[in-house]
């Protein structure tokens, strides 16, 4: 373990020294493909892995809200912000703020994000990745926007000989935007410290008081979350829901854009390196109680028993042949819907191999991308237990625990943002790998064309902005699915290929020299996303 990171630190150091010489020689004759290389290629993956050196317990990776580490985090991030021509700030719950700023400061902004905070002994690129890619990707934009605009990039971006960072004027940055595009770290999205979700989106996004509970939740040690917020920034207990309020964007953005992970196995079983996500599934949660008759396992017979174990296993079985029906049978779920059904949990009473079980409980979870499907399946699900029950003659109680919406994207934002990832071989050939060197590393013109469409199962920061603006994601392959935990991985080259997209979106939307042509009403409807978003 030491030795591995003592390699890999080693490895990146001898990165940077390569990539240093190079920009110094090929920046003499004006050559701006290394700074395609470092903004695309280099940076990105060298930042994930530094940010994920930045742990409150070593040898693994913890960043919840207000420790050390996060607030170390923080501060970095801001860094590299200010890197890229932005204005940076840290509001009072955390969440860190990098504008670079328009001429025009009544356009809307250009929302990208994601969260800096992890579970414990989580992986390096759970919402890491989408603040990374997303400053990556605006500083690429830049770059790109300037060399359009004939800048000899040498003269103007600065190079730092001794850590090969590049530094992009605030007014260079400003000068290549229409309108202000806007990078945030979300301080909270898991919500290890205080069981509340979504702290940071929600105070952005304005809606924070909206869900009282969050400000009175309570930590391990007793603190509440209003007290913490108080503590922090130096103010009364009583002045700090209408201090949250001050943290809402004084122009609401007209889109936001966020960047994440898979955590999942989709893109990696078709080989593809990016997917959109259509919508985040809407959920159900179910609580099932099912009652027999406890008795002796060897002198009851079997033609007259109660057994609650029997009666839930033919429920299980029940819920999963429901959802498990395709689109060729009766009332069956098309594949796109996403219809998932778990039974995740399940208690029995009273748990001895000799005793015929008097009770057993079990969780049932369903989601899907459309709320009308997920409420059909629910009420099929139930009706289905409660007939099995009938049937064994065994008392069943049916409690409905969580209910959350679907959330669809906007489908003029997802059509562009798909139309981005298939033409991010543009930004990709910036630098200086050639074509062949792309093919092999799975970033060919045709491979990046391949942009599958995706649901997310999993809540994201987006469902929080959703609430006040158009929103679309994308996904990026990951190893077997794998999430919270130390073995999460994305390639990077997946990285990569994830910011070249996001500035290709950026140039479309807010690009001021070397912006591409909006496309045609009729070349939306020839995408999926404009006829299928309007379904959703």
């Amino acid at each position: 373990s030491i030795q591995r990171r003592y390699d890999e630190k080693n490895t990146l150091l001898q990165m940077k020294t390569i990539f240093i010489l190079l920009l110094l020689f090929w920046s003499a004759y004006g050559n701006s493909k290394p700074y395609f290389d470092n903004s695309i290629f280099i940076e990105p993956n060298a930042y994930l892995k530094q940010l994920s050196q930045i742990t409150d317990i070593p040898g693994s990776i913890a960043r919840t809200f207000f420790s050390d580490a996060h607030k170390a985090a923080a501060k970095q991030l801001a860094s590299w912000m200010e890197e890229a021509g932005m204005t940076t700030h840290i509001d009072m719950v955390g969440n860190v703020h990098g504008v670079i700023v328009s001429s025009d400061s009544t356009q809307p902004p250009l929302l990208i994000g994601s969260h800096y905070d992890t579970v414990i002994d989580g992986g390096a690129y759970d919402g890491a990745l989408g603040i990374i890619a997303g400053i990556s990707a605006a500083k690429t934009f830049i770059l790109a926007e300037l060399e359009a605009a004939g800048t000899d990039l040498s003269e103007t971006v600065s190079l730092d000989p001794v850590s090969g960072r590049i530094q992009i004027p605030k007014a260079a940055a400003s000068a290549a935007v229409r309108r202000p595009i806007h990078v945030v770290g979300f301080t909270d999205e898991e919500g290890v410290r205080f069981q509340s979700t979504f702290l940071g989106s929600r105070a952005v996004a304005g809606t924070l008081l909206k869900h009282p509970q969050m400000l009175s939740s309570r930590d391990k040690s007793g603190l509440s979350l209003t007290e913490v917020l108080a503590a922090e920034n130096g103010i009364p207990v009583s002045e700090v829901a209408a201090a949250t309020e001050k943290l809402v964007l004084p122009i609401l953005p007209s889109e936001y854009i966020e960047i994440h992970m898979e955590q999942g196995p989709v893109l990696e079983h078709l080989a593809h390196p990016l997917g959109v996500v259509a919508a985040i599934a809407g959920q159900t949660r179910l609580w099932i109680s099912v009652s027999g008759t406890q008795g002796h396992a060897g002198t009851v017979p079997m033609s007259q028993r109660i057994d609650a174990v029997a009666a839930a296993a033919a429920m299980v079985s029940e819920i999963e042949r429901l959802c498990l029906r395709g689109v060729a049978d009766e009332g069956g779920a098309a594949a796109e819907e996403q219809l998932v059904c778990t039974v995740g949990e399940l208690q029995v009473w009273p748990g001895a191999s000799n005793v015929i079980s008097g009770r057993v409980e079990f969780s049932v979870d369903i989601r899907s991308k459309t709320d009308p499907l997920r409420e059909r399946v629910v009420d099929e699900v139930t009706a289905a237990l409660r007939s099995i029950a009938e049937r064994r003659q065994a008392g069943i109680h049916i409690a409905h625990r969580h209910a959350a919406a679907a959330v669809a994207a906007d489908a003029e934002i997802l059509t562009l943002l798909t139309a981005a990832a298939r033409e991010s071989g543009e930004f990709l050939r910036k630098g200086s790998k050639t074509v062949e060197e792309l093919e092999e590393m799975g970033l060919g013109d045709e491979q990046v064309k391949q942009t599958p469409v995706l649901i997310s199962g999993a809540g994201h920061d987006a469902m929080a902005l959703a609430d006040v603006t158009r929103m679309a994601m994308l996904f990026v392959r990951c190893r077997a699915g794998i999430s919270h935990s130390p073995l999460e991985h994305v390639d990077e080259a997946d990285v990569s290929a994830a910011v070249a997209a996001l500035a290709k979106y950026l140039q479309v939307r807010v690009g001021v020299y070397g912006q591409g042509p909006q496309p045609k009403t009729e070349e939306l409807e020839g995408m999926w996303g404009t006829r299928h978003g309007d379904e959703l």
